[in-house]
């Protein structure tokens, strides 16, 4: 019977299975188990970083609340983290930075809902990176304190797979590989006291943040009727739409305020969750064609998303809890390997039938600052090889509602690979790792231009880090060009803020209005205690300077005093509602305005500058800042900028103190940290550059980039012996100006 099977298997035809031909058997140094923007990032920064690694997605398509399942547009603007809110030079960087610049380009280039296919082929392009969509773990096999083994089933091809990993990265989103691993969760709100948090309730429950349903609709050119299903709720009047727009142009892309779950159990009720926010919608929907006029006779749903974007439901205990406290206090930790700055945005249990407000100040905390999420919160406590990175990390819930978004998650991935990689190096648990290696997984992710901001790093492999620098030409500290105007009687003080390049200060510029009656106004040169409060800091200097009628008036304050070089300072002014200042659309990293647009808000720094000029000349902007290994905006003198005036190419030049050998070369350009919404490429972003090996007076090329887009560049080649680099900025993306942060150059084995 066998030869049988096997002569018609010959012919292409089966009359019987092996099971043998489905079952995969995999060993890896590390399987990330779930592929939204968390589990992408790790998969990928791992990858990077040499390791075997497996990422295994459950569903077609990768992005989760980003994908094409989940996101009307599936093109990014989603993906929200650190730089929304106004935090400066805040954008995370590394993995999640080369995803959101490649998918700029592709939107500026025609592409939408593209979002799930991009990330595939950025997965598909890792050697070290394979990928499993379709793929649910369904069992996980411990021995002791440690994870053996994951069993999965692809869908749809009776595949099942043995895979056997050194780490285990859980990104999932419902922690479901710890809770099969029995790792220690929890899941609701904590009480009021537990841990001192002004937003939880005085008991604790089993609420969680809901979740949503988006839709998408279009213009059809001509009237369209709806009649809603029986099964919809009817909405006839504007009661139920208290602080949720629906009119144009919201109606295209679906609310996140059609939200539902918050008092269910958003695991085990997904499925009821999702017919439940269905009902929702189609009312609203109704509601909208058929109650009133809200502009939309034409309009039509044409998508609805098939899965729900879910906020909250199981988060796996670390060896520590991220709380409320550590968010609004802008704390900072040893092993801080993450940031966050989003809102604390707390969504009331009842969803869309909250009676008020779907989320806001009065219900959590608009704008708290940046914050530093620790290492501990990415690796299980109870089972020591789990890490986990998303909206499962170890955080209260109140602290979760900041910590969830997905650019805040897609960093915490990229640090869980890095914890990955110490484990897989030195074969050991993931506590041991945190503890024992964390300044060279620190390293690891600053070679992947992983930074936080604040972060300053020591590098003794770079080639580079006494090397003499010159530059063709160096920006000073001046932003001209008025492009819209700021009152000074607002609640949060105006005020302009920038890192000293010089020993002293005798005078600042502004330009302002006034259209009535001279007026007298007062300035203060301050030094910053910190880089987003304007309200305090040490007062240096005081001066004044009348501000005549009329438009467009320059007034010089005298300050004559001393800085220190390489230390931050503001300069702000009294209130006076009768005065506005010019402000200038100049990016500047490392140099910001205060932010007076919504009162109330702690007074962060807008990403506008105002219009200003310093005498003697700051120039803060020199090509020594290329060695810093401050590799962002901040409290640092970390970028080249070449004069606007002086046109491209522009030309820097690394010369070393003596003749060394090199294979690597990394370059940092700036791609405006600060952007919020980035759907074209970014103008200061270096669009082409030559970079070169000095010999003596010779030079050898050994790139030569005409459309790059990512702010980070590694190019390998073979081993030299070079006196020094050349780098030739020939063209940005619209800056008249060249941006460096970093050349790095290194030997590696």
């Amino acid at each position: 019977m066998a030869e049988k099977g096997q002569r018609e298997k010959s012919r292409g035809m089966y009359t019987r299975e092996d099971p043998g031909d489905f079952r995969r058997v995999l060993t890896v140094d590390l399987a990330v188990v779930g592929g939204g923007m968390a589990g992408v990032a790790a998969a990928v920064a791992a990858a990077r970083m040499g390791l075997q690694t497996v990422l295994l997605q459950n569903r077609p398509v990768l992005g989760g609340p980003a994908g094409s399942e989940c996101d009307p547009d599936a093109d990014g603007r989603l993906i929200a983290g650190c730089g929304d809110w106004r935090n400066r030079d805040a954008r995370e960087t590394g993995v999640i930075e080369d995803i959101r610049l490649a998918g700029e380009w592709k939107y500026s280039h025609g592409y939408r809902s593209f979002y799930s296919e991009m990330l595939r082929e950025f997965c598909e392009k890792e050697e070290n990176l394979t990928l499993l969509l379709d793929t649910e773990v369904y069992e996980v096999r411990k021995k002791d304190r440690f994870i053996t083994s994951l069993a999965a089933r692809t869908l749809g091809s009776d595949l099942t797979w043995e895979i056997t990993p050194f780490a285990v990265a859980d990104c999932t989103g419902d922690a479901s590989v710890g809770f099969m691993a029995g790792a220690e969760f929890r899941m609701g709100r904590e009480s009021r006291t537990e841990f001192g948090e002004s937003l939880a309730p005085e008991e604790e429950d089993t609420v969680t943040l809901g979740s949503s349903l988006y839709f998408r609709a279009s213009d059809q050119g001509h009237p369209v009727k709806f009649t809603p299903p029986d099964w919809a709720y009817d909405f006839p009047d504007e009661s139920f739409f208290t602080g949720r727009p629906h009119h144009p142009p919201a109606q295209k892309g679906g609310y996140y305020w059609i939200e539902a779950g918050g008092n269910r159990n958003t695991i085990a009720d997904n499925g009821e969750i999702r017919r439940e926010l269905l009902k929702i919608l189609y009312g609203v929907w109704d509601h909208i064609k058929n109650h009133g006029d809200h502009g939309a006779e034409n309009l039509a749903i044409d998508w609805i998303a098939a899965v729900p974007g879910k906020r909250e439901s199981r988060r796996l205990m670390g060896d520590y809890i991220l709380t409320e406290k550590d968010e609004t206090e802008n704390r900072t930790f040893p092993d801080g390997v993450v940031c966050g700055g989003f809102n604390i945005d707390v969504h009331p249990a009842e969803g869309f039938f909250h009676v008020g407000t779907p989320s806001g100040p009065e219900h959590g905390i608009m704008s708290p600052g940046l914050y530093q999420i620790p290492l501990r919160c990415f690796y299980s406590r109870s089972v020591d090889n789990l890490l986990m990175a998303g909206r499962d990390i170890s955080a209260s819930h109140i602290a979760l509602a900041s910590a969830r978004v997905m650019a805040t998650c897609a960093f915490g991935g990229q640090a869980a690979a890095a914890l990955a990689a110490m484990m897989t190096k030195y074969r050991t648990t993931a506590r041991q790792a945190a503890k024992e290696h964390f300044e060279e997984l620190r390293y690891r992710l600053y070679r992947l231009d992983h930074c936080l901001p604040g972060w300053v790093i020591d590098d003794p492999e770079n080639l580079c880090r006494d090397a003499a620098v010159t530059a063709s030409s160096t920006r000073r500290l001046e932003i001209s060009g008025i492009s819209g105007w700021t009152s000074l009687g607002g609640e949060i003080p105006a005020a302009q803020s920038f890192v000293a390049s010089e020993t002293r200060l005798e005078r600042a510029c502004f330009i302002f209005r006034n259209p009535g009656q001279p007026r007298t106004l007062e300035a203060e040169l301050v030094g910053s205690a910190a880089m987003y409060r304007f309200d305090r800091g040490k007062v240096i200097a005081r001066s004044a300077a009348e501000i005549p009628h009329g438009e467009e008036i320059h007034a010089a304050f005298v300050f004559d005093a001393r800085l220190v070089r390489g230390k931050r300072y503001f300069i702000r002014f009294g209130k006076d509602p009768e005065i506005e200042a010019a402000y200038a659309s100049v990016y500047l990293p490392g140099v910001h305005r205060s932010n007076m647009r919504r009162q109330g808000w702690p007074p962060h720094g807008d990403n506008t500058d105002l219009c200003c000029f310093f005498t003697p000349d700051q120039r803060p902007f020199e090509a020594e800042n290329v060695l810093n290994t401050a590799n962002r905006g901040g409290d640092f003198l970390s970028v080249w900028i070449s004069d606007p005036a002086s046109p491209l190419p522009q030309i820097l030049e690394l010369r070393f103190p003596e003749t060394r050998e090199c294979n690597a070369v990394e370059l940092v350009f700036d791609t405006n940290l600060d952007s919020f919404d980035i759907f074209t490429p970014q103008r200061e972003c270096v669009k082409s550059y030559e970079l070169e090996l000095l010999r003596g007076s010779e030079r050898e090329r050994i790139a030569l980039e005409r459309e790059n887009l990512r702010r980070f560049r590694r190019h390998v080649f073979p081993a030299a012996k070079i006196d020094g680099l050349r780098l030739t900025v020939l063209e940005t993306w619209g800056a008249p100006e060249a941006r460096v942060y970093q050349v790095r150059a290194y030997r590696e084995p």
